[in-house]
């Protein structure tokens, strides 16, 4: 019984755990890059419509334009 609980303390989450088993500051990045890509690939020159909100804003630092507020937020 010990040991079974013992094997199984490790399964637990922590609040750095990010989504799809990638870490917080893993997934952090993920993100960073794809919004990289997206606005090396031209996907910025609609003025953002369609990407996520860090690609956009990654796009419009690329073109050096200030994010815009967002009022969803």
């Amino acid at each position: 019984m010990m040991a079974m609980v013992l094997l199984t303390s490790g399964c637990g989450s922590s609040s750095d755990d990010g989504v799809g088993g990638v870490s917080a500051s893993e997934a952090r990045a993920l993100n960073e890059a794809a919004a990289m890509l997206d606005a090396r690939a031209g996907a910025a020159g609609d003025k953002g419509a369609g990407l996520n909100p860090a690609a956009r804003i990654a796009a419009e630092r690329q073109r050096g334009a200030a994010p815009a507020a967002d009022p969803a937020q």
